[in-house]
């Protein structure tokens, strides 16, 4: 956030800045052309003004890119853009963080009975306030955008994780007595049936095949699958 800190007199208007503010170096230009405002009110208007058009030029953008974004991760499930995702949501707080101090002092000033601000300067500046506070509620709209995208990619990926696990679970029904039959066939101990039947192998195969037609066809029927 770039602080600017203005002590206004009759005739005299101070400002005082750590860092670039594009507002006043308009002003500058203005007053070097000879176009500069004749008064303190109409000069903080002119502020108010130019730091408004810049907010809502930025707040412009980022509701531009959270409409980009909606239409990649909601129409067409782009989960690539997901990466996205954060760096805009912390430009759209830091933003919204900045924006509301600035909508409150101006809005102070537009209700403020100083004789230094004329008639023609409140109503400029109450201009400035109200798109403000505009500004304001956009940001508050793209934020809540951004954590409903959020929550819906968190609900996408639950929802592939939790289906992968199905297939795995039954799967893994399918296989669990399919394993133990071979493991019991295949203990080298004396006594085992089958061991001098040259079918005995085929026998076994074609045993495990219908128990596993048997178990998919149990899912189906009971709509697990």
């Amino acid at each position: 956030m770039v602080s600017l800190r203005i002590w206004v007199a009759p005739g005299l208007v101070v400002s005082v800045r750590r860092s670039k503010v594009f507002a006043l170096d308009d002003l500058r230009r203005a007053a070097a052309a000879g176009t500069a405002p004749t008064s303190p009110g109409a000069f903080l208007a002119e502020i108010a003004e130019g730091l408004t058009d810049r907010f809502e030029a930025v707040s412009v953008q980022l509701e531009d890119l959270t409409d980009e974004l909606e239409e990649a991760i909601l129409e067409r499930e782009d989960e690539d853009r997901a990466v996205d995702l954060a760096p805009l949501r912390r430009k759209a707080i830091r933003l919204r963080r900045h924006a509301g101090p600035q909508r409150e002092a101006l809005g102070r000033l537009s209700e403020g009975q100083s004789a230094l601000i004329d008639a023609e300067a409140r109503i400029l500046l109450g201009e400035s306030a109200n798109r403000a506070a505009r500004t304001v509620e956009e940001l508050d709209a793209v934020a809540a955008r951004l954590v409903a995208l959020h929550d819906h990619l968190e609900g996408l990926r639950g929802t592939v994780m939790a289906r992968n696990g199905y297939v795995l679970s039954v799967v893994a029904a399918i296989f669990l007595p399919l394993g133990f039959l071979t493991g019991l066939f295949g203990v080298n101990v004396a006594g085992m049936p089958g061991t001098a039947n040259p079918w005995a192998f085929a026998l076994l195969s074609a045993a495990n095949v219908v128990l596993a037609l048997g178990l998919l066809a149990l899912f189906r029927l009971l709509r697990w699958l």
